[in-house]
């Protein structure tokens, strides 16, 4: 694959059988967890990555374009697309301070490892337990975010799809991951947060909290259950996916803005053309099947 040649694949081939074809528009119709779930098949095909890669030789190359900025977003303001959210994976890291983020959250001075992804400065398309840790302790912060600008027609789900995609095409495959402890999205009590507390908080962290006016395991307990209903009450997109099916753009210790750029040289194709390439030879049912990657 390494010295696979997009445009010569696409200009000297038959891309993709009647059958082939059919699958993958009935794919770009389904939900994301039924998407990503084919795409884990297609993506071992050369011919269907080739489609996928054919952004810039589908006649018009501005059509699949999805810029980003580097931005700062305000917490409290973000919608998750994902509807699990695991405590251990998000919430220990304030009792625990694994990282030593706990004392920059409280003070509003955000630094978890790097910037979360966002679409139209609303919708948390990865990164939900980055957040989820800074929302529990501090929802008055601001994180830094690599920010999709909105695109007409595309609802955050589509992004999911994009980005999936994006990440299917730089790692040949469709990673995934699962939530770990309580799922915070569908509530959480009281003593549910106190016993987390009272299992996790370290002398150290502990510290921390105290230091920020916080002092004692009622008292951060009360924190941190005030702050994760208010999650609760913000809820999730309609129709969003479970943990596992989200994209993970970091994948493999990878860095998540590697995968964006391609989406903002519109490399990945999401949308279909407007226009024929007189150079191209794919054929107009490939165009208007198989290139709905997104915009039904």
């Amino acid at each position: 694959m390494d010295n696979f040649d997009l445009r010569n694949f696409l200009y000297n081939n038959t891309l993709l059988n009647e059958d082939e074809k059919e699958d993958l528009k009935k794919s770009y119709g389904k939900d994301v967890e039924s998407f990503r779930a084919d795409l884990s098949k297609y993506i071992a095909d050369p011919k269907v990555k080739a489609v996928l890669d054919a952004g810039l030789a589908d006649g018009d190359e501005d059509d699949d374009k999805l810029p980003f900025t580097s931005t700062k977003v305000a917490v409290k303001k973000l919608i998750p697309t994902q509807k699990e959210i695991g405590f251990d994976q998000s919430v220990k890291g304030n009792l625990d301070d694994e990282y030593g983020s706990l004392d920059g959250i409280l003070k509003g001075n955000v630094n978890v490892g790097g910037p979360i992804v966002t679409y139209a400065g609303k919708y948390i398309i990865d990164g939900h337990h980055r957040w989820s840790t800074v929302f529990a302790a501090n929802p008055g912060a601001n994180m830094d975010t690599l920010d999709i600008a909105p695109k007409a027609g595309f609802q955050p789900l589509d992004i999911l799809k994009a980005v999936h995609s994006a990440i299917a095409v730089d790692r040949n495959k469709v990673p995934s991951a699962n939530p770990e402890g309580v799922n915070i999205l569908t509530g959480i009590n009281y003593p549910g947060v106190l016993g987390k507390v009272e299992k996790y908080l370290t002398p150290e962290a502990e510290a921390v909290w105290a230091s920020n006016g916080i002092e004692g395991k009622e008292a951060i307990a009360k924190h941190l259950y005030k702050n994760l209903n208010k999650i609760v009450k913000n809820s999730y997109v309609t129709g969003a996916p479970g943990r596992k099916d989200m994209p993970q753009t970091d994948a493999d210790k990878t860095k998540s803005i590697d995968k964006l750029k391609p989406l903002a040289k519109g490399e990945i194709n999401i949308t279909k053309p407007f226009e024929e390439s007189k150079n191209s030879q794919i054929k107009n049912v490939i165009r208007e099947e198989i290139l709905k990657v997104l915009n039904k």
